[in-house]
């Protein structure tokens, strides 16, 4: 079994909706699997100030997927409320994300996307296993 993993410690992580698609591929590069995994703790447009009741900053998303040739996958972070300010003074404008693909306990792959926090991200990534 693999797992793809992704995780933050950003403070204000909870203003962005997260998305992950992944095919997976066989030797030819043909696709023999797809999952996904949608992590969003508030509605696109909330416009919410405060994070939900209950959130914590450590943010983990992970989609667990089986044994293949190979997987594409990409991955959006789509603000859900943007920071309060119009400016840049004083705020981060990215902030790390870990993405990473284990085999049980061993990693395979591993990335640190930075993420623009006033239009969030998407990326692709072929990976062979």
């Amino acid at each position: 079994m693999y797992t793809l993993q992704l995780t933050t410690s950003y403070a204000e992580n909870w203003r962005y909706n997260i998305m992950v698609t992944l095919s997976l591929r066989n030797e030819a590069g043909e696709q023999t699997g797809y999952h996904s995994v949608e992590d969003s703790p508030l509605p696109i447009d909330s416009n919410s100030d405060h994070a939900p009741e209950g959130w914590l900053r450590r943010r983990h998303v992970s989609l667990n997927f089986e044994s293949c040739h190979s997987v594409r996958f990409y991955i959006y972070l789509l603000p859900n409320s943007l920071p309060p300010t119009t400016t840049l003074a004083g705020v981060a404008t990215t902030f790390p994300l870990q993405v990473r693909i284990l085999k049980g306990e061993e990693e395979l792959f591993s990335d640190k996307l930075n993420v623009n926090c006033f239009g969030g991200c998407g990326k692709e990534y072929i990976k062979n296993l």
